[in-house]
């Protein structure tokens, strides 16, 4: 799907054998974003600020630290604007008078950390099943909605046009 600024983003498809009732992953063959960071990886002597680089993979370890965090924070930010908006929707309900304009309601993306493991068998595995050999961050695909992205990684400014 194309490259970021941290991560590359790919199409995939999503199916567990639980599937919760809604959400990410509720039904078999969803679509969906896979997202793996990446380093910058420059020829010998080439300037940071060159186009010209290669994608390097981190250790799988370092890539779950990374990915992990990031899923954290937005586990966190996804249950601190549901506070947000339980707050601003009771004091709404206990004033005789509406806001005099709309408040927008915004949402994070639906999104969830996938580790993949060996699928060997025998002895001479079971330490390699029992390590993660990468990391991914899925996310939903937002296809055909109404769809204002405020904030990226690419720049902090907030994109209010």
């Amino acid at each position: 799907i194309g490259i970021g600024r941290f991560k590359t983003a790919h199409q995939g498809w999503l199916t567990l054998t639980v599937p919760p009732r809604s959400g990410l992953g509720s039904w078999a063959s969803q679509k969906v974003v896979v997202k793996r960071p990446f380093e910058r990886v420059y020829p010998q002597g080439m300037p940071t600020s060159s186009t010209d680089y290669k994608i390097g993979r981190y250790a799988p370890l370092d890539e779950l630290a990374k990915l992990f965090r990031e899923a954290n924070v937005l586990y966190w930010a996804k249950a601190l604007l549901g506070l947000v908006y339980d707050f601003i929707d009771r004091a709404i309900t206990d004033t005789s008078d509406p806001p005099p304009f709309n408040i927008p309601r915004m949402r994070f993306v639906e999104a969830g950390l996938v580790l993949s493991y060996s699928q060997g068998t025998g002895k001479s595995t079971l330490k390699t099943t029992t390590i993660p050999r990468g990391a991914f961050l899925l996310e939903e695909i937002i296809d055909g909605e109404d769809f204002t992205k405020f904030i990226h990684n690419m720049d902090p400014d907030p994109l209010l046009d």
